[in-house]
Order: C-alpha cells, then sequence, then structure tokens
C-alpha cells in the first residue's frame, strides 16, 4: 500500500495512512467528534503483533477510539499509549484506558509522571514509562520509535515521536491549527498558514525553543507531519512548515 495521504480522506473517518510488510500507521477518525472543546488527532501504531496509541484525547472521545482501534489490533497487543503532555485535551481519557488495556505502559515526560495520581493512577512504578527530558526510543515490535524532546512547544516536557519506517513526525501541539476548516490533509498551504498563526504565536514559548526544534527536525527524512490538532503536513510543505517556525514570534517574544 505505502502511503495514504490524499487530501480527500474524511477528518471523521478512521484511514490507514501508511502501510508496508508488517507496519502499519493509522489515522483514528478523532477529529470532529466532539460537539464542544478542542478538536483531536488520534493515532495507532502497529509493527507486528504489538502497538503504540498516540493522544487518545479526552474522555468523550474514547468510545470511538476504542472501537476504531479494535479494527486492527487487539486491545491486550497494545504495549504503550503515549501522551505528548499533560493537558486533558490530550490524556483526559486515560483512566479508561487503563481498565481496557491494564498491560500498556503509560508514556509520558518524566514531569509529569506526579500527575497521574490525579487520573487514578496508583501503582505508578509498574504503569508509568516516564520519557526522561533528552528523550528516549519507543521499542514497538521492532520499530524503534523515536521520542524527540520539544519542551516548551507549549509544554515545559513535551515531546514528538519519529517512526523511521513511515517517515512520520507525530508532532503533538506543534503544527497546531484551530479555525472552521473541514480537511485533513493541508490542501493548500498559504490559506492553512490563517489557521496555524494565531495558536502557535499564543502557545509557543519563544522563537528560540521554535528555532531549535526546526533545527533538530531538518536531519530527519520526514514525510508527513502530523498533529495533534488541525490537519496532517505532509512531505511537499514541510520545509515551508520548518521554515514557519525558524521565523515565528511567539509567546515572550512578545511581551513588551
Amino acid at each position: 500500500m505505502g502511503y495514504n495521504l490524499e487530501p480527500g480522506l474524511s477528518p471523521s473517518e478512521d484511514a490507514v495512512l501508511f502501510e508496508e510488510r508488517d507496519h502499519k500507521v493509522v489515522y483514528l477518525g478523532s477529529r470532529g467528534s466532539s460537539q464542544q472543546g478542542v478538536d483531536v488527532l488520534s493515532y495507532l501504531v502497529i509493527n507486528g503483533d504489538e502497538g503504540l496509541i498516540i493522544d487518545p484525547g479526552g474522555y468523550h472521545l474514547f468510545p470511538k477510539t476504542i472501537y476504531n482501534i479494535s479494527k486492527y489490533i487487539d486491545l491486550d497487543r497494545i504495549k504503550f499509549i503515549y501522551f505528548c503532555h499533560q493537558d486533558p485535551d490530550v490524556c483526559g481519557s486515560l483512566p479508561m484506558w487503563r481498565d481496557v488495556c491494564p498491560q500498556a505502559k503509560i508514556a509520558i515526560g518524566e514531569l509529569w509522571i506526579r500527575f497521574l495520581p490525579h487520573f487514578g493512577v496508583e501503582n505508578i512504578d509498574e504503569v508509568a514509562y516516564p520519557i526522561p527530558k533528552d528523550g528516549c526510543t519507543l521499542n514497538v515490535g521492532k520499530a524503534p520509535i523515536e521520542a524527540i524532546p520539544a519542551h516548551y512547544m507549549h509544554s515545559p516536557n513535551h515531546f514528538t515521536l519519529y517512526d523511521p519506517i513511515s517517515k512520520f513526525l507525530f508532532s503533538g501541539d506543534i503544527g497546531i491549527a484551530l479555525g472552521s476548516f473541514n480537511y485533513l490533509v493541508v490542501k493548500d498551504w498559504i490559506e492553512h498558514l490563517d489557521y496555524l498563526y494565531p495558536p502557535h504565536r499564543t502557545l509557543m514559548a519563544s522563537n528560540r525553543v521554535t528555532k531549535l526544534w526546526a533545527e533538530r527536525v531538518k536531519k530527519l527524512e520526514v514525510k508527513a507531519i502530523l498533529p495533534q490538532h488541525g490537519a496532517i503536513i505532509t512531505e511537499e510543505n514541510v520545509k515551508y512548515f520548518l521554515k514557519f517556525m525558524e521565523n515565528l514570534k511567539c509567546g515572550v517574544d512578545l511581551v513588551k
């Protein structure tokens, strides 16, 4: 199959975005599933007989997300449930995932491990997979998924994930786009900038961190950037997005 990143993909329906031999990346059809609040894009990576859920979202997404995941892998084969940072739009469904996937490790930045008891997680030493500040590797089957530091974008302990097989970068709140658009894959880059600029200007801490992250990502081969909100940025627009991040004035840069 290879890549499936056509502009016509529906934000509200699950879809396989990449498949090659025993490796698969699935969009879980999560955008537009809430009648209010912030839309979420959630993903599933499968390699062999192990799975990784990426940013499953708040409680209202749980029924649809679990149903769609079950189409592709048994829940008892989920190895990691990854949360790019601590916000409820990312991990509000965590207590429910603990009930249905008790074997799965909760992968989250080490700073946020102390928040897990507030989600009802008591046996932290057994359940948590703390990501150190300099990053680490999440081994899913035979796929070494790399956690790349993206601190202060917007969380002080935020990470992005790089899948070296699909060459997808799961960017969390980086690449966030907010507004009244109804596409999953960016078609018109100039138009999409109108939805990118306001949240990045407000939520990213400073140009120093956005530029550092862009420099890290430039060293990777990236076929698409898959954010947790907004729309997927495909290869032809990745270079424009990295330039946008390098030049962005945001956060404390705007304080007078």
